[in-house]
């Protein structure tokens, strides 16, 4: 069962843990909405009045900004995962999936991406061909978390025949721009970050040892010791519990402390805002019942125990 789904479930021996435990989600919200620096939202324009897709967008977003932190296409992670059941149903999407990362790594190294010295905003037309190349990506990556191809996305129209120029032309223009418009917003968003770091201190998609107790969970990235989700809602300050708990999550994964994370937040695109706090602050907004050793602790033995609560499994 994955991160997500014990999450989304309130009744999940997960999710009530982490409820018990570190309940004080209004506290935290409270406090990210006041950390937040003002700054206007960027949104979708949608000509044709159909519904973005908020989740695809999302995940593209989060590909295009982790190769201003460090120029490296991974594929040992969910978009290389999802290229792999796809070339189950078709070897050609197999096929276009690996061109498609092939070119992505290529536009990251011809482009030096994370490289500091430039801006994370490139010409528009490499903006634009990356903004579908990611979105491309994201395609997949919903393939790997889903365990689906949608009938809805070009990866289920004739798959067969499905070219990577033919994928990327069937990216939506408005998502293109859109993606276009939020890379150019991280240019202000991820200054601090980019100058604090070089790409060697970024970890990308980060997966802990934990991670294979919640079906393979990876993080977005971390930045030496600053764990960072990237969220690109429309609401900046909507934080919903289970967003709130998908943070907590990743750090309580870490069973082992191997990251020695220190400081964990958010960074929201559509406003280019980044709000993080000290472990902990952060653990202390939540009203912590616990210190985050003895936490990991509880999360490995509920994990690994069948779902047995934790103060089963410490009494017995």
């Amino acid at each position: 069962m994955s991160l997500s789904s014990h999450l989304a479930d309130k009744h999940s021996h997960l999710r009530k843990f982490l409820s018990d435990e570190l309940p004080d989600v209004p506290a935290l919200r409270a406090a990210y909405r006041q950390a937040r620096p003002t700054a206007p939202v960027i949104l979708p324009h949608q000509t044709d009045g159909t519904r973005p897709a908020w989740h695809t967008i999302g995940a593209a977003i989060d590909h295009r900004l982790r190769l201003s932190l460090q120029a490296t296409v991974l594929r040992n992670r969910s978009v290389g995962h999802g290229i792999q059941l796809a070339g189950r149903h078709s070897p050609t999407l197999y096929n276009t999936g690996t061109a498609l990362l092939d070119e992505l790594q290529h536009q990251a190294t011809t482009h030096q991406l994370d490289d500091r010295t430039q801006p994370v905003h490139r010409t528009q037309q490499t903006e634009d061909h990356l903004a579908r190349l990611c979105y491309a990506a994201a395609l997949f990556e919903e393939v790997y978390r889903s365990g689906r191809i949608w009938p809805s996305t070009p990866l289920a129209h004739n798959p067969d025949s499905l070219t990577l120029q033919k994928l990327l032309n069937a990216v939506p223009d408005t998502a293109a721009i859109d993606l276009v418009l939020l890379t150019t917003r991280a240019d202000t968003g991820l200054a601090e970050i980019r100058r604090r770091t070089q790409p060697a201190g970024i970890v990308l998609a980060p997966t802990f040892t934990g991670s294979t107790d919640v079906d393979g969970a990876d993080a977005d990235w971390i930045a030496k010791d600053l764990l960072i989700d990237v969220k690109a809602t429309k609401d900046p300050d909507a934080l919903p519990a289970a967003t709130v708990y998908q943070l907590v999550g990743y750090l309580l994964l870490d069973y082992r402390d191997n990251y020695r994370i220190n400081e964990a937040g958010w960074y929201h695109a559509r406003t280019g805002t980044l709000v993080s706090w000290p472990l902990n602050t952060f653990l202390t907004l939540l009203n912590a019942r616990r210190p985050l050793p003895q936490l990991r602790g509880l999360t490995r033995s509920l994990l690994t125990s069948s779902g047995t609560p934790p103060e089963a499994t410490e009494t017995s």
